[in-house]
Parts: structure tokens; sequence; C-alpha cells
């Protein structure tokens, strides 16, 4: 079981890097697969799904990962990806410290474990220790059993192998249990294992936490599943759109960006830190496959409602847009948004400091105050996209970028342009110098364009609906007066948007065949030849694209849902 024996690998640890395989995309898959032949190793299941297994756990723990042990789902994660990728895969299980605790314990997952899981979830959990608040969390797995006498051949067999390599372990008695301890070089871990009521397989890193459990199995301790915030998202029917969850990790709210900001190698600030404890109840990540590829959900739970929450609604900005776009990044009340980063970054030099300066360096380009004269218009709908285009200008780079957004103000919108566009026939403005303002039609729209000689650097107008758009180059072309055939009626767009909420706050779409091809135009050969990169792309090459969704489910709860389609493994 995960907690190798004489390692000096702590057994927290070995947890924390179990979390950080919980990515995004293809490294996603590989921990995927390699979570698979840990628990394959290790887990016992509960048939009343994870409330059923969390009966055991105490309910002072912080963090919580539920692995799904059935084989099936799993299996459909080998429908997906190139062979290249599938090769990526299956060297990372093969070097992954996951796998290496199932050669370190000498157990086989079909032999060993298989045989008296109780089917459902297997429950790894991160409890903070009672007595000294400052010292590490120790590791908990529990995996309920169907067969205690298969079980136990199990535990005696796992300290078989670990004594072998030096571990030496000891029976000792807590209530009418008995576990077994063993030291490791780690002086602040143990490996301790318990048979507990022939229930539950449990395998701890403190015997302090084992003694926690069994307590909590015989009702003397609060469990995790009585914790009101878990078992109201754990009880839900509603909980995830997930068929069938391969994982899912809960987070308290009172470590969870701390914890977030240490699997990501993230440097957060205090205020930060201290804002999110006052504010976060929980934080849920939930993933696993559909037909069109890998699945993600994370929800936000907060502790008092969001008063001023963004709107769902099937944006009309994205109507506005090609079929050819493969970069989109939509939202609304821009201005909202602006105005919540700022309040957050009261009390934050740093964070105040980068404000300042995005402030400063609008209004040196531009002579706009960006608060004032540009964002406080734009609380409607918003969207920056990139569209492939071999005009002009941008014959180079193949591809433009056009900025949308919906403006409650006409007049301050109108305003804001007219002095972008003086600010482009500035000598000290953000263009080369001689640039010209030249009216143009283009169908039944007058729009602006910025012209160098007869060369086109920008369009902007106004669309319908009270939208206005800045774009590079001529691609205005593409999509004024309206495209011939807009982005949600393409093809790509329906597939990498399969079963995401259309009702939402924002999107954050990527095609990633389109980027892929000018990432193969523009990138130096030096770039493409190094043997990094020749490995990332073979991940990116089995991603056919990405889309992630904004919703806010209520007044208390935000959801993304990420949405990996994949290319289908040759074959199937």
């Amino acid at each position: 079981m995960s907690k190798a024996s004489r390692t000096d690998t702590s057994v927290q640890q070995k947890q924390a890097k179990l979390l950080t395989y919980i990515g995004i995309g293809a490294a996603v898959i590989a921990a995927g697969a390699g979570g698979a032949y840990f628990y394959f190793s290790q887990r016992s299941l509960a048939t009343k799904g994870v409330l059923g297994a969390a009966a055991a756990i105490p309910q002072e723990a912080q963090v919580v990962m539920a692995f799904n042990t059935k084989s099936e789902p799993w299996n459909k994660l080998a429908q997906f990806g190139t062979p290249a990728s599938q090769k990526l895969i299956g060297d990372g299980i093969t070097k992954s410290p996951l796998n290496s605790l199932l050669v370190q314990s000498k157990t086989e997952y079909s032999r060993d474990v298989q045989p008296w899981l109780d089917g459902g979830h297997i429950l790894t959990a991160l409890v903070p220790n009672a007595t000294q608040p400052q010292a590490p969390a120790a590791t908990l797995i529990i995996a309920p059993t169907r067969d205690r006498g298969k079980s136990d051949a199990f535990l005696s067999k796992y300290r078989e192998a670990l004594t072998q390599q030096g571990a030496k372990f000891t029976s000792k008695q807590y209530k009418d249990v008995t576990y077994y301890e063993s030291p490791t070089r780690d002086p602040n871990n143990s490996v301790i294992t318990a048979d507990i009521g022939g229930q539950y397989v449990a395998i701890a890193t403190s015997a302090t936490l084992m003694q926690q459990t069994i307590d909590t199995y015989k009702g003397s301790n609060p469990s995790l599943a009585k914790k009101s915030s878990f078992a109201k998202i754990y009880g839900s029917a509603n909980q995830t759109k997930i068929a069938e969850p391969l994982l899912q990790v809960y987070l308290d709210g009172a470590v969870a960006l701390e914890f977030i900001g240490t699997q990501a190698k993230l440097n957060l600030n205090e205020s930060a830190i201290a804002q999110s404890r006052r504010e976060l109840d929980a934080m849920t990540l939930t993933g696993g496959t559909q037909k069109e590829g890998l699945r993600f959900e994370i929800n936000t739970y907060l502790k008092n409602e969001n008063s001023s929450p963004l709107a769902n609604n099937e944006a009309k900005v994205v109507n506005f847009l090609p079929q050819e776009t493969f970069l989109l990044v939509s939202g609304v009340n821009l201005y909202q948004s602006w105005q919540s980063l700022v309040s957050q970054a009261k009390g934050n030099a740093s964070s105040a400091q980068l404000i300042e300066q995005i402030r400063k360096g609008v209004k040196d380009a531009t002579k706009l105050d960006l608060d004032q004269d540009i964002l406080k218009w734009m609380n409607g709908e918003f969207a920056i996209a990139a569209i492939p285009n071999n005009q002009g200008i941008l014959a180079s780079s193949g591809f433009g970028f056009v900025a949308i957004a919906q403006a409650s103000d006409q007049t301050l919108s109108q305003t804001a342009l007219d002095k972008i566009d003086k600010a482009a026939q500035s000598s000290s403005g953000f263009l080369p110098k001689g640039v010209e303002l030249k009216p143009k039609q283009i169908g039944d729209k007058s729009v602006v364009s910025w012209a160098i000689g007869n060369t086109t650097v920008a369009t902007r107008g106004n669309l319908d609906n009270n939208f206005v758009f800045w774009s590079m180059g001529d691609l205005a072309d593409t999509f004024v007066p309206k495209p011939a055939r807009n982005l949600p009626e393409s093809s790509p767009f329906q597939i990498l948007t399969t079963g995401l909420p259309k009702a939402n706050s924002g999107y954050f779409y990527l095609n990633m065949t389109t980027a892929l091809t000018l990432a193969d135009r523009l990138l130096p050969t030096e770039v493409k030849t190094n043997p990094n990169f020749t490995e990332i792309r073979a991940v990116l090459d089995a991603i056919n694209g990405i889309t992630v969704t904004s919703t806010n489910v209520d007044a208390k709860t935000t959801r993304l849902d990420f949405l990996f389609t994949l290319k289908p493994t040759p074959g199937n």
C-alpha cells in the first residue's frame, strides 16, 4: 500500500505527488493511469459510494481523494491517444512512484487486491495532527472489504514484503482492534496497517490517526461523512454531470488555495490565502471520461452567498465569430471582474502594484483611463478570439486577434474608441508613425480602418446589439457584417463543447488541431527539434481541442467544466 516502509520519502510526500498528477490534459491521462495502478495495489471500495467509505474517516480530514476501483471506466482511457502519447503514458506508469510502491510491496492487483475489494471507491485522506496542529498532516487510506480473510492475507503479505526490506512491525491493541506499526527512516511517519471490524482495510502514517479512525468507525469520533459540507456535496444526486467519475477530490476551504498553490508550485501571498480561508467552504474536483475524451469539473463552494454573481446566458458574442475561430476567451461584465480584482488587491502590495502598472501602461499608450474610459461601459458580454488569416499584415503569422465588447453606454464606448483612434495616429502611440484613419464600408456596416499606406493594420466598428469590435489587419472582412457560418454552427465547436453548459458565464475554447498547424509554421526549427518539445508535442497531438465553461450553479457555488476532446487510439 502507499506507505512505503523504509524509504526516505514520507507517505505524505507520496500523496502530494499523487495529487500533483491530477493535472489537466494528457498529464491527467498519465496520472489517471498511474493512479489506477495505485489503487489497484491497495484500494478497497465501498458499495455505498464516497459517503460510505468516508464514514470511517475522521471529520478533521482536509484533503480527500476518492478513486473509482472498477476496471471498466479506466479501460476507456485506452480508447484515446496517439501511439506516441500512449507510449508516454506507459513509460510514466512504469517510472511513477505509484507503480514503484506495487513493486516494493510485491503485490499484484488481480491476485492480491481485486478478490476482496468491495466495489466502489477507495479514499485517501490527509488529516491534521490533532495534538500538534503545526506538524505535517498524516495520511490515511481506507478501503472497504467484502472478504475479511482475503484482505487480511493481503495485509500480511504487504507487511512481509516491507519486513524483508527492513521494516519492524509490532502488534498493538486499541480498544478491540489490533493494528501493526513499524517506524520508518522518516521520524514523522510510521507504517500502520489494520483491519477495522472486518469492514475496512486501513493504512496510516500515524498511530494517532489510526486510533482516530477506529474511534470514528465505532462512532465515538465524528466522521467526515457527517460533516455538513461534505455530506451535502457527495449526498447530492446532481453533484456531478460525469456519468462514472474516475476520481473525486475534496478540499476543505481552510486549506484549498494553499494546497493548490503547493501542488502547482505557486508562491501565493498570505493575503490571498487568508481571504480564501474566510470565504471558501470547500472545493471539489471530479474527473472522468465521456465519448469525446476527458471531462473534469471544479466546483467552488462559498460560505456566504455571492452578492453579485456573474449571469449565466447563452452567449450572443460567439455568433459574431466565424467558424474558423480557433481560440476564444469570452465572458460577461468585464468591469465587474476588474473591480473584484482591484478589491482583492487591497492590502496586497505586489497585486496592487501590478494593477497600477496595467493602468499606467494603458494610460501611456492610449491616454485613456482604464477604469473609467474603457472598462466602465463593458458590463455586457465580451470576447477575445484568434482567427486564421493570411491576408495583408497577417500573412506572416497566419492569424490575427479580434476583441468584441457589448457597450452598456454607447456614448462612453464611442468616446473611448475615438480616443483610441487618436492614440493610434499619435507619434507617441502604440503603432508606427503614419497611421491614417479611413472610413470603410463592409456590407451594411460603416467601419474605421487604421492604415499605413495601402496596408490595413486594424479595423474597428459597431456590430448588432450594441457590440463594438477592434480587429487586426483585414480580419473584419471575415465576420462583418455577419460571418457566412458562425462559430457555434461549426462541427469542431459543437464537438468540443459536447455536454458542457450552453448557458454559462464564459468560454475558453481552443481548437488544438489548428493551433498546432500554426505552431508548426511559426516555431523555429531549434524549438521543434528540442527533446522536451517533442515529448510535449506527442501529448498535444493526442488532443483535438480543449473547452472550459464557467457557470454559477447557485448563489454559493461556481463550477468550471473542462472537456479535453481526444483523438481515438488507432484501431478504436
